[in-house]
Formats: C-alpha cells, sequence, structure tokens
C-alpha cells in the first residue's frame, strides 16, 4: 500500500486469495475503507484461475500483489506473504472471506497485541453471514479424543449478544484473522508446512504456548467471516484436506492433549430444572475439564441435554470407569449419597435456616460439602453435618453478564422490575404483588414483569397468579416463553431492578448476575440472597420465620410487605445512578466464576489426588530474544523525579531529542525538560479526551482517544527516525506508553525513579499537593510504568544517585545501553557532566517512613532492583 508518513513499526495485512474475486472484491473493499493507519496490504494470488489477477490490477495503487504460480494452500500461501512483509512489521493474517463491518478493528487489535508482553497470537470475535448475527468464533479448545475443534467455549454458535467482550487468553484461535506480533513471530516461526490447510492455526497456537506466547482473543474487535468461503462447491476437495490435516496434527499432539488431563471427575447434577444446579453444571463442567480435569456427566434425574454445547454433551458421552477418581454432587442434599466416586465432593445450596435430618445425613456420607456462603454453612452444620464444610463463592460469567449487554429497551420508556417464579411456595410472588401495588398503584411509568420459569411448577404458578394479576396494566407474566440459556443477559440488560422477594434462602444466580449487569438488586434480607443485598443491594427485612410445610421442621423466612414496598420505591427513586456501570464492573471482577472454577478444582485435585500440572513454560518476553536495540530510547518516570535531568544528559551523549525550537522550557526547569511540546501536547489531549489529567489520571481508554493519541506520536516520530538513536520523555507517559508499543520496534526504556518523600515534597512545593496525595500518585505513576514496560528492555536510573556520582551514574546508562545494542551514544567528560548535573546532594539512605504498605513495598521492590524481574504471566483460563 503506499505511504505517506511512515509510521515507526509498520503492520502487513496478507489476505489470501483463491478464485472467489467477487468474494475479494468485497473483502477488498471493506478492508480499504477501514482505518489501516498506512498498514501495508498484500495479497498473496494462491494461483487463481477466475478474474483475479485482473480484477487485482485495479487495485495496484492500494495494494502489494504477490502472485504464485499454483495454489500452494494456505499455509505455504500465508508463508510467503510473510516472508514478502518488511522485516520488523507486524503480521495479520487475513482470509479473503472476512467483511471489516468495523473501522477501528486494527487498532483494537494492537491494544490486544500489546496488553501484555507475552500476547502473540490475536484474534476477534467473527460473526457469520446469517442476518441475526450469530457468534462463529470468539477463541476456543481442541478435544483430546476426536480432535472436533471448537470455535467457542462451549461450541454454541450463539446469537451475539455481547459475549465475550474482553482480552481473553484461549487455547486457540482461527486463522481466518490472525495478528502475529512480530517478536513472536520470529521466535515461533512459520505456519507449518506439513499442513497443507486446517488444523494448521492450531498447532501454531499450541506451538506458540510452548513457547510462553498467549494467544488471545480481542473482544473489542467484531467482523463478519462468510465461513469456508473460498472453498465451497469443492467437490469434496475440503473434506479431503482436513481429513490429511487431522492426521498430522493428531500424531503431534493427540497424545499431549490427553496427557493433559490431570485425573478423573463425574460431575452429577442437573442441566435442566433446579435453575441453580442447572447453571453449575453450564459453568463448571467446562471450566474444569479446561483445567485438566476430564469431566464425564451424569444427570440425577432423566434429561434430554442441549447437545449445541459441545462441552457438557462431551462430558455426557464420556465413558467412566466407576468409581470415578472424584465425584462431584451438585444436587438438593437428598442427593448427596448417591456421589459415586471414590472422593465425595457435595455442593450444597439450602433454603432453609436448618436443612432437613435426611439432607444432614446425606451430607455425613461426604468428603468434603462445598457451599456458597456462610449462611449456608450454618445451615448444614446447625442440622448436625460433621463433614468438613468450607466455602466456594459462586461468582457469574463476566464474559455474558456485563454493563454493556444490548437492551430490549421499553417500549414506553417504564421503569421494569423483573422477578421470577419457579416454586410457588419458596417464591412467595403474592407478596411481590401486593407490595408492587401498594408502591406503585398509579405510576404508569413503572412495570413489573413476572418471569414463570419453563418446568413442572409452571402451570400451577400460571393458575395461581393470572387472577392476581388481572386487570392490572403494569403487571405482566411472561408464560410460556424459552429462551436459550446463553440469552439470559438479555433479558436481564432489559430490565432496571432484579426482585428476589423469596422465602427460601438458596443462592440465586440471578441475583448476582443482575448486579454484573448493572442493575438494582430487591431481595429479601434472609439467606445467600439477603447477604447479598446488605452488600450490594436493598435488602426486605422479614416478618419471622415459617416452616417449609413440604419439609416439616425446616424453615425459611417471610418476607414483609410494608419493608419490600419501601425497597420498590427506593429502587426506583435511585434510577438512573451514573456510576452504575462501574459497580457493576467492579462487582463482577470481584465475584469471577473463573475464580470459583480455581477453588473447586483446587479441593478436587487435593482430595483426588490428582497428578501435578504440567509446569507452564516461561512467559514469553521480547527482551528474550536478545537483539540489539534500534536506538528507540523511552525515559519513564513520574513527574519530580529528574527526568529532565537524565534525558539531557542523554541528549548530550547523543541521543536525538528533536528540533530545538519544538523543546519545551519552563519556570520549573530553565535548563530545558528536553521533552518535545508536540508530544507534551499529544499528553495533554489523550488524558483530556478520557476526562482526566496528569494529577487525576482517567480510568478509561476511549479508543477514538487512543488512536488519535497514536497518529500524532506518529507523525512526531517519523521525522526522529532517521535521527537514532533518538529519545522521547513526558512523565505522563508512564500513563500512556503502552498505547504507544505497536509503534516501537525494539525500544529501550529507562526508568527514571526517585524516593517517593521528595517527589511528595517536590509537588508539595510545585503544586500544593498533600503528601498522601502526592504519594499516592507517585506510586499510581511507577506502577503503570513498570507494569507497561514489562518485558522489554529496560534500564533502572536512581535520580538520587545521578546527584551523588553523576560520571559514575553516567558511565552504569552508558554501560548498559551499549550492553542492550544501542549505539551512537559516547561517554562525556567529568566536567560536562558536572555543569549539567547540577546539584550534588549525598544519596540519600532508602526511607520507607510515611507510607502505606503497599507503597513501601513498591519502593523496596525499586531499591533492590526486583522491580525488573518479569513474573511469569497469568496461568490461561
Amino acid at each position: 500500500m503506499s505511504r505517506g508518513s511512515r509510521i515507526v513499526r509498520g503492520a502487513a495485512l496478507i489476505v489470501l486469495a483463491w478464485n472467489q474475486w467477487a468474494l475479494t472484491r468485497r473483502c477488498l473493499d471493506s478492508l480499504l475503507a477501514s482505518e489501516l493507519d498506512q498498514a501495508e496490504v498484500i495479497v498473496v494470488d494462491n494461483g487463481s484461475e477466475d478474474d483475479t489477477a485482473a480484477g487485482l490490477a485495479a487495485y495496484a495503487d492500494r495494494l502489494r500483489i504477490l502472485s504464485l504460480p499454483d495454489n500452494q494452500g494456505f499455509v505455504r500461501g500465508m508463508n510467503a506473504g510473510i516472508a514478502a512483509a518488511r522485516p520488523d512489521d507486524d503480521v495479520v493474517l487475513l482470509n479473503n472471506d472476512l467483511v471489516f463491518t468495523q473501522r477501528d478493528w486494527l487498532g483494537r487489535l494492537r491494544d490486544a497485541a500489546y496488553a501484555a508482553p507475552e500476547h502473540g497470537v490475536v484474534g476477534c470475535r467473527l460473526l457469520g453471514p446469517e442476518p441475526e448475527g450469530r457468534l462463529y468464533h470468539a477463541g476456543g479448545f481442541i478435544e483430546a479424543d476426536e480432535l472436533w475443534g471448537q470455535q467457542t467455549e462451549s461450541g454454541i454458535v450463539e446469537r451475539d449478544l455481547g459475549q465475550y467482550e474482553r482480552t481473553r487468553r484461549v487455547q486457540a484461535i482461527a486463522f481466518a484473522l490472525a495478528y502475529l506480533r512480530r517478536d513472536c513471530l520470529e521466535r515461533i516461526g512459520l505456519l507449518d508446512t506439513v499442513f497443507h490447510s486446517y488444523f494448521e492455526d492450531t498447532d501454531y497456537c499450541l506451538r506458540a504456548a510452548d513457547a510462553g506466547i498467549a494467544s488471545v482473543v480481542a473482544g473489542a474487535v467484531t467482523l463478519r467471516h462468510d465461513q469456508h468461503g473460498s472453498t465451497r462447491e469443492d467437490g469434496g476437495f475440503r473434506a479431503r484436506l482436513w481429513a490429511a490435516s487431522r492426521a498430522t496434527f493428531a500424531a503431534r499432539w493427540q497424545g499431549r492433549l490427553k496427557a493433559g488431563y490431570r485425573g478423573q471427575v463425574l460431575w452429577q447434577g442437573a442441566t435442566r430444572g433446579g435453575e441453580a444446579y442447572a447453571q453449575l453444571a453450564r459453568q463448571l463442567v467446562r471450566r474444569l475439564d479446561a483445567r485438566g480435569a476430564r469431566m464425564a456427566f451424569a444427570p440425577v434425574a432423566p434429561e434430554a441435554l442441549d447437545a449445541q454445547d459441545f462441552r457438557l454433551d462431551l462430558a455426557a458421552r464420556r465413558r467412566w470407569t466407576p468409581p470415578a477418581d472424584v465425584a462431584v454432587m451438585a444436587a438438593g442434599g437428598e442427593h448427596f449419597a448417591r456421589a459415586a466416586g471414590r472422593c465425595r465432593i457435595g455442593i450444597g445450596n439450602s433454603d432453609w435456616q436448618r436443612v432437613p435430618a435426611s439432607w444432614a445425613a446425606a451430607a455425613n456420607t461426604l468428603d468434603l460439602l462445598l457451599v456458597p456462603d456462610a449462611f449456608q454453612r450454618q445451615a448444614f452444620q446447625s442440622a448436625g453435618v460433621t463433614t468438613a464444610v468450607e466455602l466456594l463463592p459462586i461468582g457469574v460469567d463476566r464474559d455474558y453478564c456485563h454493563p454493556r449487554v444490548p437492551a430490549v429497551p421499553h417500549p414506553r420508556g417504564a421503569f421494569v422490575f423483573l422477578a421470577v417464579v419457579e416454586d410457588l411456595a419458596r417464591d412467595a410472588p403474592e407478596r411481590l404483588l401486593d407490595a408492587f401495588r401498594a408502591a406503585f398503584a398509579s405510576e404508569a411509568g413503572v412495570e413489573l414483569l413476572v418471569y414463570l420459569r419453563p418446568g413442572r411448577g409452571r402451570a400451577r404458578s400460571r393458575a395461581a397468579l393470572a387472577p392476581l394479576v388481572e386487570g392490572q396494566a403494569n403487571i405482566r407474566l411472561l408464560d410460556g416463553w424459552a429462551f436459550p440459556w446463553a440469552q439470559r443477559a438479555q433479558l436481564l440488560a432489559s430490565i432496571d431492578c432484579y426482585v428476589t422477594a423469596r422465602r427460601g434462602g438458596a443462592w440465586d444466580p440471578l441475583a448476582a448476575e443482575a448486579l454484573a449487569c448493572g442493575k438494582a438488586l430487591v431481595a429479601t434480607d434472609f439467606g445467600s440472597c439477603g447477604a447479598l443485598a446488605r452488600a450490594h443491594g436493598l435488602a426486605v427485612a422479614c416478618t419471622g420465620l415459617v416452616e417449609d410445610a413440604r419439609h416439616p421442621g425446616a424453615c425459611w423466612a417471610e418476607p414483609e410487605v410494608a419493608a419490600l414496598t419501601a425497597q420498590l420505591l427506593a429502587a426506583w427513586a435511585a434510577r438512573g445512578a451514573p456510576d452504575a456501570a462501574d459497580r457493576a464492573q467492579r462487582f463482577a471482577a470481584h465475584h469471577d466464576i473463573e475464580d470459583s472454577a480455581d477453588r473447586l478444582l483446587a479441593h478436587i485435585a487435593r482430595l483426588g489426588r490428582f497428578r501435578a500440572s504440567p509446569a507452564r513454560p516461561p512467559a514469553h518476553a521480547p527482551v528474550q530474544l536478545q537483539r540489539p536495540a534500534s536506538g528507540q530510547i523511552v525515559v519513564l518516570g513520574m513527574h519530580r523525579s529528574g527526568t529532565s535531568s537524565v534525558a539531557g544528559l542523554l541528549a548530550r551523549m547523543g541521543a536525538h531529542v528533536g528540533p530545538q525550537d519544538d523543546l519545551l522550557v519552563g519556570p520549573d526547569n530553565p535548563k530545558g525538560h528536553y521533552e518535545s511540546g508536540r508530544l507534551h501536547g499529544a499528553c495533554l489531549r489523550r488524558l483530556a479526551a478520557a476526562g482526566g489529567d496528569w494529577m487525576h489520571p482517567p480510568t478509561s481508554s476511549p479508543p477514538a482517544a487512543v488512536d488519535a493519541f497514536r497518529r500524532e506520536v506518529a507523525a512526531l516520530l517519523d521525522g526522529f527516525e532517521a535521527h537514532r538513536p533518538w529519545l522521547i520523555k513526558e512523565p505522563r507517559l508512564c500513563l500512556l506508553v503502552r498505547e504507544l508499543l505497536p509503534l516501537l520496534t525494539r525500544p529501550v526504556f529507562v526508568m527514571v525513579v526517585r524516593a517517593p518523600q521528595a517527589v511528595a515534597r517536590s509537588l508539595a512545593t510545585r503544586d500544593a499537593m498533600q503528601a498522601d496525595a502526592a504519594l499516592a500518585l507517585w506510586a499510581h505513576y511507577n506502577r503503570e510504568a513498570f507494569a507497561a514496560s514489562r518485558g522489554w528492555p529496560r534500564l533502572l536510573v536512581d535520580y538520587d544517585a545521578l546527584l551523588a556520582e553523576p560520571v559514575a551514574s553516567m558511565q552504569r546508562l552508558l554501560s548498559g545501553l551499549q550492553a542492550l545494542g544501542v549505539a551512537g551514544l559516547a561517554a562525556l567528560p567529568e566536567a560536562e557532566v558536572g555543569a549539567w548535573i547540577d546539584a550534588p546532594a549525598a544519596h540519600s539512605t532508602p526511607s520507607f517512613a510515611g507510607l502505606r504498605e503497599d507503597q513501601a513495598a513498591l519502593w523496596a521492590a525499586i531499591c533492590d532492583g526486583s522491580i525488573l524481574a518479569d513474573p511469569p504471566a497469568p496461568g490461561a483460563p
């Protein structure tokens, strides 16, 4: 592609075409209309025999064409494109049946690629061609038995309702689109030519994992992909390719995949009926399997599984030899004694203050009972359970339940309360109806939606409630309506408040999911939901305990109608809270189903004496390639930490800092900041676009602001490139440098640090900042700077040491840069160093006085240099 001003690091977008010119033309038209930031488009014509060659000629001024003599297959065709790319460019592999429906797709892929040093293979969400928008790919896995790869975690092709919007680590991505970071590509190599087409993508991702390189999905990118568009009507050609590649893949990986299982687990429970237990099975069986527990599933009562849920269906089809290593019984307490494993774990969930004696007796046959909270533990132990009872908090699936799930708004804009009725006696809908009528008898802008969950009790609930709501314009029964379980969050997204006026105290998954979606919660102050409402919602007082007639001696609570009325009014009065989305995200981060799966697996592995997890390879970092640095130097340091002194010193040693008339000079530093005014302005605008400034760092990164910032800095650095080595310095880069990583080629980060107390004193003098605020800001800047530069070549410069020993500090800095491969710098005469560093001071002894515990730990890690040690990357989910 023709480039005007060249950004420092480029990206080569490689489109592979084989016949199907109409598809290729559609792909190129949508691609070239998107925001490419001058990336180079390379089209590899894989021996097409149709109009492709002639059609491409019309695009010759906007892309580079590489013509192969014949169809060499996906792997060799893409490898040819990679070989044609500039050596420092990142590479993006693209199928010609993609449609680029999102203009900023490339920028968001870059964000994900450079979010962590170990991210090297990046995919995105891919929709199919259907008009309703079905999600075909969001990163998936391959099972070890039959090697049927799945492109989502469950294998279900769902409607797109905003699932998987975060950047997530996955086992593999589909190479219909793959962003390959250049340093990772150099480490892994090209696609393996033992594959013609198919399985090469999963093979590549597994090879990457062996090198400590993570495959991730950028949830912020959604494109359209016509599945197998380039191989339609091929007379069985695709099937033959697939079979041959599968055999090759099996020979290499099947044994290792099977060996990754640490032990066998039988999950006994339900996927239909009893929503709490069904949710546990749907949420946790696949997560445990992904973590190395070979999962089998057996229902406690006859039921029809959802065959589309591949991982759960796979578990149900698996043969297992009784007894299993570990049995997990996730069902009512009456089933606990049926746990069929050498080690038996129950997951308990009680509606009552004390469980029935039969439940307690069954629980005592277990090796371990897990319950979601303290109420549940007391309910079992007070009934005489002597088996060990431990807490297993049940989190929410943040990939499905979040504030940005697309809602279906009420047609008249009413405020909507939602209640779910599954068990007429337990859920107390008649008390809710009384309270709602008392609160909103004449309020037209409020509606109560009562969802009658499908199941054996639905007809009875309908018969009981229909007469009570007859003639009520603002109360509706939602009856006879079933929807896929994966779409539950859209129901929650379309309401304003979830109400559970239950008598029963059992864990209700929808209560936490409503909070994660940013909705208000009103719940009876009893049991598991009561604890949740006290902490995060509105709790409804009870009149006292009443006996559950179906379980003599087992008591639950009676919600007080007047208290329920008051809390419904309170929820309505608080409507439109501006911080609802932030609160929802904080709640979900602290109540994550992934944490629940980790804790459950730890219990299973301990009791079942599972094999240890295979050792993970060290996480990849660009610095490990030991390639010489390019001569790009980025000076990072908090305000008032000496970055101007260090930048000026480097400038005198030979580093280019830009035109003299662009360098800032201020009253607080009359000798000069050695800081580009253009860079300074770009940083100011970037922070302001997110609603912050240097003293009040923003918490969000608006995509448009990130892209505008990158473009401004790229234009600046274009002028620097002819003058390597060069440096840039701006204290605000501590907050923003991660966004610039895609522009930089083998940079070196010079981390300038200063004692926090000295920084705080300086900020107090210059900016009248309070000590605690200044120290908190020092910690934030340093954490961000060291986190963003993790895995890249770094040197630490202590400003106090520079003042005390300027010549020795200069020599250490020069030696460090030269050892990393930076050429073109020279040592300064002692007099010149002394003339520049003209504020001699005794090297201060590290002090921790007045620091919070976390600040003291950060300063200690800086002082002993351990902050430069790159910790291992977090494990894959």
